[in-house]
């Protein structure tokens, strides 16, 4: 089975620390030529799309961000979430140029030892606050009385900080120990312009990151359906009191909907190439199958950051009110407020009237 050098690749060909597959490999879709439309066409033409969406969304929740403060600890979880979708984005370009073919020959060492590594570390930062994000909400509707320090926006901002070093942690090393002189001969497989270490350092990336997912995934559901007995419960005795924590219940879900949609298919279809004695029990028409898998699920995980805004949006109160602030409108409640208000005045000024 061939692989090209995008993101997602097998352990033995890359340098990013999430890729899975067979060692040895050929460049491009299994049993095809690297002119296949799929990659060098279609490919290149969704990563421009999400990439002038991202620069459009992100750009616009930067300015947005920028006049919030970071009152509580889930806008700063947010404004971080937006850092590493900015950074993801940048990445954009070079795949597109590389799977358009558009580049001179060693131009793939650069992907091998920098973009590929970027993109992977910000896919991953994003995959942990997003976890982070449903512990705040667990923590907001069902404990919120626990310890202070929990809540502090200190405590946040430590926690943030240590997220970002162990990331970078993970992935200096892939891009110091990627030392190897680019020839024709092993352009296209990152592994062999690794060091011993440089392999050896890489594959234990690939499981820490794996597990990371897994553990993401286990808080999600957890605090999805810890949240939803909790509301449940409590709406049968305090129906009125409720609907602030249901809103919270709907906006996990925001965040679940686009975890499930963007890294759990890429993920599930990494499994066969996660371990090398699955790999050589498929043939050659199922390797091309999984190849084409793998490409457009790790669109979708790219297309994380374009789906990040919605959660911005629908998550965060002062993110949306900024934003109808920003282009003069108003939000549905507020709308509802005010109307309200007017009638409120008219009543008011006819009683008034009246007796007089």
């Amino acid at each position: 089975m061939g692989y090209n050098l995008s993101y997602g690749p097998p352990p033995e060909e890359h340098l990013s620390p999430a890729s899975s597959a067979a060692p040895n490999r050929s460049v491009g879709p299994p049993g095809n030529t690297t002119q296949d439309e799929f990659t060098t066409v279609v490919l290149p033409v969704l990563y421009l799309v999400i990439f002038l969406a991202s620069i459009l969304l992100n750009g616009l929740a930067v300015w947005i961000f920028f006049h919030i403060r970071n009152k509580t600890s889930f806008i700063f979880y947010l404004k971080n979430i937006v850092v590493a979708d900015l950074l993801m984005t940048l990445t954009f370009p070079f795949k597109i140029i590389q799977d358009s073919q558009l580049g001179p020959w060693h131009f793939n060492s650069f992907l091998c030892r920098y973009t590929t590594v970027l993109f992977y570390a910000n896919m991953y930062t994003t995959i942990v606050f997003l976890g982070l994000i449903s512990i705040d909400r667990y923590l907001k509707v069902v404990k919120p009385f626990g310890d202070s320090r929990m809540y502090s926006i200190t405590f946040t901002k430590v926690l943030s900080a240590c997220v970002w070093v162990v990331m970078a942690f993970l992935a200096l090393p892939n891009l110091i120990l990627t030392n190897g002189y680019p020839t024709r001969r092993n352009i296209d497989d990152c592994i062999k312009l690794k060091s011993p270490l440089g392999v050896k350092w890489h594959t234990a990336v690939i499981y820490i990151n794996t597990c990371t997912f897994m553990v993401v995934l286990i808080v999600l559901i957890g605090c999805y359906i810890a949240i939803s007995r909790y509301i449940y419960k409590s709406s049968k005795q305090f129906i009125s009191s409720s609907s602030r924590k249901r809103k919270h219940n709907q906006s996990i879900r925001v965040v679940v909907a686009v975890f499930f949609t963007c890294f759990l298919p890429y993920h599930l279809c990494r499994i066969p190439f996660t371990f090398s004695h699955l790999d050589k029990l498929l043939d050659d028409s199922a390797h091309k199958i999984l190849y084409y898998c793998k490409e457009m699920t790790l669109f979708l995980s790219a297309c994380n950051v374009c789906l990040d805004p919605i959660i911005y949006f629908f998550m965060c109160r002062s993110f949306s009110r900024r934003l109808f602030r920003k282009s003069n409108m108003r939000t549905r409640s507020e709308s509802i407020r005010s109307l309200q208000s007017v009638r409120r005045s008219e009543v008011r000024i006819y009683h008034e009237y009246t007796d007089v």
